[in-house]
């Protein structure tokens, strides 16, 4: 029997690191014909959830390799390093030369040649960051919240239109709302299955 612990953890795992691998592969796709291109993937926020959402990418795809890092703290940084090599090592082709540490940490990744960039930072700096990615041409997983103010929202909602003219993949982080069988189940809520809700 499975526990809900390891449920939760592999459906998250398949969600979000399928997600950015589907989308973000699908364009690299339109550009190779023989789809083993190399997924170049920047991590931008080494904590916790950026740890993770780094380590469910590289999951994702065979072909995906984190190529940068960014965090403000130094430490930060070589702590998620080091956790991320312990789940995929041959993955991690980050070096010293892509390790960027700083408040402008988050532009040396986007410069650094990657085509997907995670955005895990403090949700009060997305807007700029996905602002910046979008501009720079990358596709972008971004957690949530994608802003904390009315001026962040609105900034994330030009950055998705022009994420959208420039045909750019742009996740975000409900991953219930990615979920097939999250999707189903409210279906047969919405048409009635249980009764009136």
């Amino acid at each position: 029997m499975i526990s809900r612990r390891d449920f939760l953890k592999d459906s998250s795992a398949a969600t979000v690191g399928g997600l950015i691998a589907t989308s973000a592969l699908g364009h690299a796709a339109e550009k190779s014909a023989t789809n083993n291109r190399i997924l170049k993937v920047g991590l931008i926020g080494c904590g916790g959830r950026g740890t993770g959402a780094a380590a469910q990418a590289l999951k994702a795809d065979p072909n995906v390799r984190l190529t940068a890092m960014a965090d403000v703290f130094a430490d930060r940084l070589q702590s998620s390093l080091a956790t991320l090599k312990k789940v995929a090592a041959a993955k991690i082709e980050v070096t010293d030369a892509t390790c960027f540490v700083g408040l402008d940490a988050f532009q040396k990744v986007i410069d650094s040649g990657v085509d997907v960039v995670l955005l895990t930072s403090t949700p009060a700096f997305r807007p700029q960051h996905l602002k910046a990615a979008i501009a720079a041409g990358k596709h972008v997983f971004c957690e949530k919240p994608v802003a904390v103010d009315g001026a962040g929202v609105r900034s994330v909602l030009e950055s998705a239109a022009e994420a959208k003219r420039k045909n750019l993949s742009v996740m975000s982080g409900f991953c219930w709302r990615y979920d097939l069988r999250m999707r189903e189940t409210v279906a047969k809520v919405h048409a009635g299955a249980i009764g009136d809700v």
